[in-house]
């Protein structure tokens, strides 16, 4: 045996031989645009679950990766009009700096702009508000954190996921090659059938709600969070929460600017106060309700009543301060609902 064995020291490896250290093939990282988005896809639903509630790192990742997913497949739309598009500033694009990815990307609003305009690809008003809200949520989990309720993640990111199927479906698959479609068809199925059990759990939970709700149809509106018609008003002065993915809020005027933010609403359209309960959580002319889900309706989130027309503000300050009787005079074709506990007669 050698002296430098005899002290210990391991021997050199040899070169060449049965006995050299083969050291494994390095893999590359392959992911086409596609591919990639399809795959953050397969993540989200299998941190979301069917059978049991996802635990607050399951609803972490599923709103990482389901807003990943988005940008990746809204951009590979865009590169099938023009590479150019999914640059921020398509007039500085070059073609070293896409293909190198030395470059900043424009914004999921600013795709889904161009998808429109540029490629003809409209996306419609429910699936753009979902979009909004994921985008929102991957901001805060990524900047300050986020606080959700799970059930609210779960409706809106089934949302998302629907829209992204059909979207990879008609807009991206004709044109991949005949063996990546044939793939990607099956990975779809896969998938719409995890997002069927998903969905289909929340229906459940749906349609436990649909009796305690049915009352309360001319004064429940669609939660900000998760878009289900869950929220009812008109409950006077309290805590208000959504009775399907159970989000609150502290009063009808913390509940109404969220709603105002959601849907849109022109900040004229907010009034000071509501001629029949006196309290500020009055929405004029642009509040859907569940029992007239097409129409805008003026209703109080406070006390619940709703609006034929609202009075002249002469006529408002007229009565305020008068009985709960005299105010509904004024009220037109409108309905009202008693606060708790009041007596319309005193």
């Amino acid at each position: 045996m050698s002296g430098t064995q005899d002290r210990g020291e391991v021997p050199a490896a040899r070169q060449g031989g049965q006995d050299a250290v083969q050291r494994p093939k390095l893999r590359e990282v392959d992911f086409g645009p596609v591919e990639n988005g399809v795959d953050y896809l397969r993540s989200v639903v299998s941190h979301l679950g069917w059978a049991k509630e996802p635990n607050p790192r399951d609803l972490k990742y599923a709103v990482l990766h389901l807003q990943a997913a988005v940008e990746v497949l809204l951009k590979a739309r865009l590169q099938l009009e023009h590479w150019s598009l999914v640059f921020k500033d398509p007039g500085l694009a070059t073609r070293q700096r896409f293909e190198s990815g030395d470059f900043e990307s424009c914004t999921t609003t600013a795709a889904l702009a161009r998808l429109k305009e540029i490629a003809g690809v409209a996306v419609d008003d429910k699936a753009a508000k979902s979009l909004a809200i994921l985008a929102k949520w991957r901001n805060a989990l990524q900047h300050y954190g986020l606080k959700a309720q799970s059930r609210a993640v779960e409706a809106r990111a089934v949302q998302v996921l629907d829209f992204l199927l059909a979207f990879v479906h008609n807009q991206l698959m004709p044109a991949l090659p005949e063996d990546q479609a044939r793939h990607l068809d099956k990975e779809l199925t896969y998938l719409r059938q995890q997002v069927l059990k998903v969905r289909t759990y929340s229906e459940t939970r749906l349609k436990r709600l649909t009796g305690e709700l049915a009352e309360h149809q001319a004064r429940t509106v669609k939660c900000p969070q998760c878009g289900e018609w869950a929220v009812v008003v008109g409950e006077g002065w309290v805590r208000l929460s959504c009775r399907f993915c159970h989000t609150s809020w502290d009063d009808p005027a913390v509940l109404l600017i969220y709603y105002v933010l959601h849907h849109q609403v022109e900040p004229a359209d907010v009034s000071e106060v509501c001629p029949a309960c006196d309290e500020p959580g009055l929405l004029a002319g642009c509040t859907r309700i569940a029992a007239k889900p097409g129409d805008d309706v003026t209703l109080c989130f406070s006390c619940g009543t709703t609006f034929a027309e609202l009075p002249a503000t002469a006529e408002m300050w007229q009565v305020r301060g008068g009985s709960l009787a005299d105010r509904q005079k004024l009220f037109g074709n409108g309905e009202r609902r008693d606060a708790p506990g009041s007596d319309p007669s005193n």
